[in-house]
């Protein structure tokens, strides 16, 4: 499980990437003691166990940097990962060839990464608004860094029934490169985010931490 990227983005978070070569039962056999790749793979769609298990391999290797411990990865009522009783927090996201995860002792994250592709255009008018439409210019790899920075957004604010198209907007940063300024809007939430974004190995990985107070 070649490691493409492990990075300390600051004294509290962590970002990895894994490029996926193994099989499923190689995942499964280089899981901590203790954690049951039977539970990791009873929350997995059968097609998508192998990269599943690979994401929370990577997992437990980046919480070693702040931890020896091994607490139970599970999910709560919104689906977003949570770490049973330990104060981590933490995100996932993975493709058929990578994994990637943020995690943090102080702050929530969220990470996404998606393989640049055509396929975002045909659903495009479903997750842009016009703003956002005349920046990404209909080209592909905009539109999909769009998608991706706007499920970092959602895993941010980490609750169910938003719309992306009203709800996650956002725009380019004018004065730093790789960065898109997103926020979450709803009738009774406000909140401005930082987006990172780069492009690894023909995918976009998108992330994001919560160090910012502007709440409204």
């Amino acid at each position: 499980m070649p490691l493409l990227i492990s990075r300390q983005l600051n004294e509290h978070t962590i970002l990895g990437t894994w490029s996926i070569t193994e099989r499923t039962d190689e995942l499964s056999l280089a899981l901590p003691v203790g954690i049951s790749p039977d539970l990791m793979l009873e929350q997995a769609h059968p097609r998508r166990q192998k990269e599943w298990l690979a994401s929370r391999l990577l997992v437990y290797n980046l919480l070693q940097q702040f931890t020896s411990d091994m607490p139970v990865l599970q999910r709560n009522g919104h689906g977003k990962p949570v770490f049973e009783q330990a104060p981590y927090f933490v995100s996932i996201s993975h493709s058929p060839e990578l994994a990637a995860v943020i995690v943090s002792d102080k702050y929530e994250v969220g990470i996404d990464v998606e393989l640049l592709s055509p396929k975002a255009l045909r659903v495009a008018h479903k997750f842009l608004n016009e703003d956002e439409k005349n920046y990404t210019c209909g080209e592909a790899d905009k539109t999909c860094l769009y998608w991706s920075a706007k499920e970092t957004l959602y895993k941010m604010y980490s609750q169910r029934q938003l719309i992306f198209k009203e709800n996650l907007l956002l725009q380019p940063d004018p004065e730093t490169e790789n960065l898109l300024l997103g926020r979450v809007q709803t009738d009774n939430f406000s909140k401005l985010y930082q987006v990172h974004h780069e492009v690894l190995q023909q995918h976009v990985l998108t992330y994001c931490i919560d160090i910012s107070t502007n709440e409204l």
